[in-house]
C-alpha cells in the first residue's frame, strides 16, 4: 500500500511539474490540496525544496491562492518568491505582473518591488537604459510614497554600481558607503549581513576601479570575512574575482592569477556571463604580465565570445581588443585585425550610448532628486522649529532665483561660445606664427648677439614648420639644446618675440594645429578628447581642454560637437 502511494505521490509530483513547460503567459496549475494550505506553509515548502522545478510549484501554488482570494497583496509576494528563480525577460515579466496588479495602489512593498525585479531583469540582460529607467522609478516609490529600507538600500546600490561603471567613481563610492552606513541602522537582522557584505563588496569594488588599491584590499577582506561567516557562496566568489584584480593592479600576478582562477570555477559552472567576461580579461592581462602571450590571446577571445552574445562588457575590458588589434597586427594578419577592430567600434558606440543615457539621467532623474530631498529635509527643519512661513517662502524664492540666474546663466555661456566657435570657423590657423618684429631693433640688445638672436628665431621658425611642439614633454632647456643655445636665451626669445611665456607658446601651437586638424580630417574628429590629447603632445585631456579653452575660449567637446553638427548640415 506504501509502495502504491509512493508511485501515486511521483505520477502527481511529475505530472505538476510538467505544468511548468506551459508557454510563456498561460496559467500555471496546482492542486487545490497545495493551494488550501497557508501562505507561511507555501513559502517554507519553496525554501526548503531542492529543485527549481519544486520551487516553481510552490510560488505558483502562492499566486493562485492569492488571485482566488482576490488578495493582492499576497499574489504580489508570490510573484516576488517567483522571479527569484529566473533571470532576464522571464524576470522582466513577473516585475511586469506585479507592476499591473498594483497599477491603482501603493503600498510599502509594491510597485516598489516589481518596478526592482524588472530592473533587475535588465540588468541580466545587460540593457542598461532599461534597467536604470526601472531602479529610478523603483527609488522614488521606496524613498518618496512609503519608506522601504529594502527597496532604497537595493536601488541606491545598483544606481551607484552604474554610476561607478560610467566612471563616477567618486559619486559612486558615497553611495555605496552611505548604504552600509544604511544597512546597518534601519535594516532587518535577517537580512543586514548579507546587505551590508554587498555593500562593502562594492565599496572594494569602486575603490579598485579608483585605483585605491590599499584600501579595495582592505574592504575585500573585510568582505570575505563577513561572506565566510555567511556561507554565501556568491558573495565569497565575487570578493575572489575582485581580490584577483586588485593584485594583478599591485603587480602579485600569481596570486590574481590564482584567485581569479579559483573565482570562475564558481561563475563558469553557473554561466555568469559578465562575471566569467571580467575574469578572463583580467586572467589575459595576467598572462601578458608574466610574457604568456598564447594564453593571454586564449582568454581574450573568451571575452569577445561573450560580448558577442552580449552586447555588453565593463569598460576596461575594450583594451583586450586593443591587444588583439596589436597581436594580429604584429602576426600580419590583417583579416582577423579588422575583424576585432570592428568589434571594437562595436563596443564604443555601446559604452558611448550607455554612458551618454546613464549619465544625463542619473544626474536629471536621481541626483537631481536627492537635492530635492535635501532642500525639503531643511525646510523640514526650519518648520520644526516654528520658522515663520514667510522666512521659508524667502528661501525658496532665493532658490529659484538662483535657479532661473543659472539657467540664464547657462544659455548665455551657449550663445557666448556660439559665437567663438563660429568665429573659428572663419579664422585660420598661424597666431603663433608671429612676425619676428623687427631682428634689427633687437641687434643692440646687451643680452644677446644678433647672429644668435637670428639663428634661435629661425630655428623657432623650422621647429613650428616641421611641427616639432607635437612632442610629448617638451621642456627649455631640451628644445634650447637642441638648437644649440641654452634655455635661458631661447625663454627671453619667446617671451619678446611671442609675447608669451614658453609653455603657452608650445600650447598654442597644439591647439591651432589641432583645430585646422579637426576641421578636415573627419576620422580624427572621431577620436575621444583624450586621444586627440595624446595625439598632439599632451600628457592628459585635462591640460589639453585647459589649454584650448585658455586659446579660443570654449573646450575641444564643443569645438568638436558643433563641427560634427556643421558637417552633417
Amino acid at each position: 500500500m506504501n509502495i502504491i502511494h509512493q508511485k501515486t505521490f511521483k505520477i502527481t509530483a511529475v505530472f505538476l511539474l510538467l505544468i511548468c513547460f506551459i508557454g510563456y503567459g498561460q496559467s500555471f496549475q496546482v492542486s487545490d490540496s497545495l493551494i488550501q494550505k497557508s501562505y507561511s506553509d507555501l513559502l517554507k515548502l519553496y525554501r526548503e525544496s531542492g529543485s527549481k522545478e519544486d520551487k516553481k510549484v510552490f510560488s505558483h501554488a502562492y499566486i493562485q491562492k492569492g488571485k482566488r482570494e482576490n488578495n493582492i497583496e499576497s499574489t504580489s509576494d508570490g510573484f516576488v518568491i517567483l522571479s527569484s528563480i529566473y533571470k532576464g525577460m522571464q524576470k522582466v515579466s513577473y516585475g511586469d505582473s506585479i507592476i499591473k496588479y498594483n497599477q491603482n495602489r501603493v503600498t510599502f512593498n509594491y510597485p516598489a518591488n516589481g518596478y526592482m525585479i524588472k530592473g533587475e531583469g535588465y540588468f541580466d540582460l545587460r540593457k542598461i537604459k532599461l534597467a536604470l529607467d526601472n531602479f529610478l522609478i523603483a527609488n522614488e516609490y521606496a524613498s518618496q510614497h512609503f519608506f522601504n529600507p529594502n527597496v532604497v538600500f537595493e536601488s541606491n546600490h545598483l544606481i551607484g554600481v552604474l554610476k561607478d561603471r560610467i566612471g563616477h567613481s567618486k559619486e559612486a563610492l558615497i553611495i555605496h558607503k552611505n548604504n552600509l552606513d544604511f544597512s546597518e541602522r534601519n535594516l532587518d537582522k535577517r537580512v543586514k549581513s548579507s546587505f551590508s557584505t554587498n555593500a562593502i563588496h562594492a565599496i572594494a569594488f569602486t575603490y579598485k576601479n579608483m585605483r585605491v588599491l590599499d584600501s579595495a584590499i582592505y574592504y575585500n577582506n573585510l568582505g570575505l570575512e563577513k561572506a565566510k561567516l555567511l556561507k554565501n557562496e556568491k558573495y565569497i566568489n565575487l570578493l575572489l574575482l575582485n581580490e584577483g584584480v586588485i593584485k594583478y593592479y599591485m603587480q602579485s600576478f600569481n596570486e590574481s592569477r590564482k584567485a581569479i582562477e579559483q573565482s570562475l570555477k564558481y561563475f563558469d559552472k553557473l554561466d555568469s556571463k559578465p562575471n566569467r567576461s571580467e575574469g578572463y580579461f583580467y586572467l589575459a592581462k595576467t598572462y601578458a604580465a608574466l610574457q604568456q602571450k598564447e594564453l593571454s590571446i586564449k582568454y581574450l577571445k573568451k571575452v569577445d565570445t561573450i560580448f558577442t552574445q552580449t552586447k555588453d562588457l565593463l569598460p576596461e575590458a575594450r583594451e583586450g581588443y586593443e591587444m588583439l588589434i596589436d597581436y594580429y597586427k604584429e602576426n600580419h594578419n590583417q583579416k582577423l585585425q579588422l575583424v576585432y577592430l570592428e568589434r571594437l567600434i562595436s563596443l564604443d558606440s555601446i559604452l558611448n550610448d550607455n554612458y551618454k543615457y546613464v549619465s544625463k539621467n542619473l544626474s536629471q532623474k536621481y541626483d537631481t532628486q536627492k537635492l530635492i530631498q535635501e532642500k525639503e529635509q531643511i525646510i523640514a527643519v526650519l518648520e520644526k522649529k516654528n520658522t515663520i512661513i514667510s522666512s521659508r517662502n524667502w528661501i525658496i524664492s532665493i532658490l529659484l532665483g538662483i535657479s532661473i540666474f543659472g539657467v540664464g546663466y547657462y544659455y548665455y555661456r551657449q550663445e557666448l561660445y556660439k559665437k567663438r566657435f563660429l568665429k573659428l570657423l572663419d579664422e585660420t590657423s598661424g597666431d603663433n606664427q608671429k612676425n619676428d618684429q623687427s631682428r634689427g631693433d633687437q641687434s643692440g640688445s646687451s643680452w644677446m648677439t644678433k647672429e644668435t638672436l637670428d639663428n634661435l628665431l629661425n630655428r623657432l621658425q623650422q621647429f613650428e614648420e616641421k611641427q616639432g611642439y607635437l612632442k610629448q614633454n617638451l621642456n627649455t632647456k631640451d628644445l634650447a639644446k637642441s638648437f644649440g643655445s641654452n634655455s635661458s636665451y631661447l625663454s627671453k626669445v619667446v617671451n619678446t618675440f611671442k609675447e608669451k611665456s614658453f609653455s603657452n607658446y608650445i600650447n598654442d601651437l597644439r591647439v591651432d594645429f589641432v583645430i585646422d586638424k579637426l576641421k578636415s580630417d573627419t576620422v580624427f574628429r572621431k577620436y575621444t578628447v583624450k586621444a586627440i590629447a595624446q595625439e598632439i603632445g599632451f600628457n592628459n585631456s585635462e591640460a589639453f581642454a585647459k589649454a584650448f579653452y585658455r586659446k579660443v575660449g570654449i573646450y575641444p567637446c564643443y569645438f568638436i560637437k558643433e563641427l560634427s553638427k556643421q558637417t552633417k548640415s
